[in-house]
């Protein structure tokens, strides 16, 4: 099956700096197949026999904290998962200049309807809906600095890692290849 893994921080900040050069050794040392990453901010695409992402994320949390030294919560999400999540993305969104769109993938366990009501009422944050596995988020672009300043750090902010629209269209473009 091919897999998309999402390190969560990874190269956004200080401290948990990781080439993703060596994160692909890494990958390739736990016998994943055709190993890649996209840009350098931790999403790497590979194919494994193993049918269950809990056992991959476990792994993968594993040799890096082994390997790179600092532990990385790390979301897995199959081909298939990804695709039913760009899926969600509302149509209107695509297309609108003055949004900005962020597909914010949970980690394993956390609630997005929880997490959903929860970020409602965060200024900025002009629509949401949730997916399976992920919630989608649509900011003005104005306000998108004011927004992310009121979520990090926040409980529902532990529980996911977000990426852009277009690194997530990209990504699933990837992995249908």
């Amino acid at each position: 099956m091919r897999y998309l893994a999402l390190l969560r921080g990874v190269n956004v900040g200080g401290s948990a700096a990781i080439r993703m050069a060596d994160l692909r050794d890494c990958a390739a040392g736990l016998g994943f197949e055709e190993v890649a990453t996209y840009i350098a901010s931790g999403n790497l695409l590979f194919r494994s026999r193993e049918r269950s992402a809990t056992r991959l994320e476990s792994q993968l949390e594993t040799a890096i904290r082994d390997r790179f030294g600092f532990p990385v919560s790390v979301v897995v999400r199959s081909g298939a998962e990804v695709r039913r999540i760009v899926e969600r993305i509302p149509a209107h969104w695509l297309d609108a200049a003055e949004l900005r769109v962020t597909v914010a993938f949970l980690l394993r366990g956390a609630d997005g309807a929880a997490i959903a009501r929860q970020l409602r009422p965060k200024d900025g944050i002009d629509e949401l809906a949730v997916a399976p596995g992920a919630l989608l988020i649509a900011t003005r672009r104005d306000a998108l600095t004011r927004t992310g300043i009121r979520l990090i750090g926040t409980p529902p902010y532990k529980l996911l890692t977000a990426r852009n629209l277009n690194t997530t269209l990209e990504l699933a473009e990837l992995l249908g290849r």
